[in-house]
């Protein structure tokens, strides 16, 4: 009997969690639910994803420079040295590999009937962008051999460049597949209820491996030894298909009371409507870029901040007796009461979970064209970028631009206010390293407190925003004022293994791996 179908009941037991805790492991009760129909994991698996991401989300918010500690509380220990443990951020690891795991059996239970290709090469995509989260954080993973279930208890572990370039191949194949399935009047299509993410659109489907491919090989580019496969790759990239200009948003039907979107539970209030985030406050760093202090931006910091510009801030790693409390109305995040429609990160229990942003794949694109990956106007995807991060901001729960707000006339607002920074206005960004600092720094701000890790990941690749290295000024670094971290940066430069790899997978599992000198395969910093 299969054992691979943890999310059948994911929806209604684990959609609202907002820690990284084992959630997913839900069928471990060899009397419960053990067999099901790809059809039916499939959705629940997807919408398993989103939630993941969240977690990743959130739990790279204090390493990111998003978050600050608040007052009222102490001993925030690790949060503020970075002196964490392999006890720490394991449930990223279990709860990927156990999403992983559905889409295999996905894969294998589908991929040999050609009338259910769209299926398979669903799970492909979501596969491909579940073990790009792991590398980005943990680098070299199992691969290989994992997802065998018994008959590889202690899978082999694989060069995070070589897991890459796998998940890329996946993506090609889906991409392939979903063309020819599309060809062919016998294939099954996918109902729009049974697709949380894209309602049965199977070109957004391409759409969205397509962009997931070129954020990987745009990390792998910077590498030498890799530099020969990349630039194969991108002369063979499919353009035709194109890169997302919508938003990848999962939603399988969200509620408040029983299965409330995950960054709301997260970041806003619980399905009680208590207030989750009373520990944490935005950083004077990240405010920066909406006050005037390095951009000014009214228009998105008060959708995203309650009490913009006047909100409760610090700085990492400041635990004087005089920070200021969360506020006790609701979390920084949310800029109204639990009753939920509002625009910015937090919009309400309702809304829809982003898992990529059409503004992350402008921003993608213009670092392809600018760096000659990919041909193309990069100041023209560089201002759509910005566009559509204010339009995402400005949607309201039910996912639509808000009648009270005029994207066009904000983001012209926004450009002719910043017209002499180069990070806004990239007329003014003149050589290479200004254009990628301009676009990554805009990429940045998209990113704030919808995805974390990957604004993370890409300060690790590139170092923008750029910071100056040891000081304790918190407009000058987002690093931690108590920060332990030897790296250049005092900045972690990875997590660590979980502890249940070193008991379960102890033969594999890499040793001597330090959180601030190992660094990811693609962080040359």
């Amino acid at each position: 009997m299969k054992k691979h179908f943890k999310y059948i009941m994911l929806g209604l037991l684990v959609i609202g969690a907002s820690s990284c805790k084992k959630f997913l492991d839900i069928n471990k009760n060899p009397n419960s639910l053990t067999e099901a129909t790809p059809a039916l994991v499939l959705p629940q698996a997807i919408v398993g994803s989103a939630a993941i991401g969240n977690n990743f989300n959130i739990s790279f918010a204090d390493f990111s420079g998003a978050r600050a500690n608040a007052g009222g509380f102490g001993g925030f220990g690790s949060v503020v040295t970075y002196d964490f443990t392999n006890l720490d951020y394991q449930g990223l690891w279990t709860s990927s590999y156990d999403n992983a795991n559905d889409f295999q059996y996905i894969i294998d239970n589908t991929g040999s009937t050609s009338s259910l290709v769209f299926s398979t090469s669903i799970a492909r995509i979501m596969k491909a962008l579940t073990f790009e989260r792991l590398v980005n954080q943990f680098n070299d993973v199992p691969y290989s051999e994992a997802l065998k279930g018994t008959a590889i208890l202690q899978p082999k572990y694989d060069k995070a460049e070589d897991v890459y370039k796998a998940s890329i191949s996946d993506l090609d194949k889906a991409i392939a597949d979903i063309a020819a399935g599309q060809a062919q009047a016998t294939t099954a299509k996918i109902v729009a209820n049974t697709d949380p993410l894209f309602k049965g659109d199977m070109d957004l489907w391409k759409k969205f491996a397509n962009t997931i491919k070129l954020r990987m090989l745009i990390k792998m580019a910077g590498v030498p030894a890799l530099q020969s496969y990349t630039a194969t790759a991108f002369g063979a990239m499919n353009t035709t298909v194109g890169f997302l200009t919508t938003d990848a948003i999962v939603n399988p039907g969200y509620e408040k009371t029983v299965r409330p979107n995950p960054v709301y539970n997260s970041i806003g209030f619980t399905t009680t409507g208590t207030n989750t985030t009373t520990s944490r406050i935005p950083s004077r760093w990240i405010y920066s870029f909406y006050t005037g202090a390095k951009l000014s931006d009214p228009g998105r910091g008060s959708v995203i901040y309650r009490a913009f510009p006047s909100s409760i801030i610090n700085q990492l790693g400041d635990e004087s007796s005089g920070v200021p409390s969360a506020p006790s109305a609701g979390s920084s995040w949310i800029t109204g009461d639990n009753s939920g429609n509002y625009l910015g990160v937090v919009k309400g229990p309702t809304q829809g979970q982003p898992i990529l942003l059409a503004a992350e794949s402008k921003f993608l694109q213009a670092e392809a064209f600018v760096r000659g990956y990919l041909s193309g106007n990069a100041a023209t995807a560089f201002n759509d970028g910005i566009t559509l991060s204010f339009t995402y901001l400005y949607k309201n729960v039910s996912n639509v631009v808000d009648p009270s707000k005029n994207v066009s006339a904000d983001v012209t607002t926004y450009l002719t206010t910043n017209a002499a920074s180069p990070l806004a206005n990239y007329a003014l960004a003149t050589t290479l390293d200004q254009k990628i600092e301009a676009i990554i720094t805009q990429k940045y701000i998209a990113l704030n407190m919808i995805s974390n890790d990957e604004a993370f990941n890409e300060f690790r690749r590139t170092m923008f925003p750029k910071i100056v290295n040891g000081s304790l000024d918190p407009l000058q670094t987002f690093a931690s004022r108590q920060s332990v971290s030897t790296h250049v940066d005092k900045l972690p430069t990875r997590v660590l293994y979980p502890a249940t790899e070193f008991s379960l997978n102890t033969p594999n599992v890499p040793t001597n791996i330090n959180k601030f000198s190992s660094l990811i395969f693609w962080d040359l910093n």
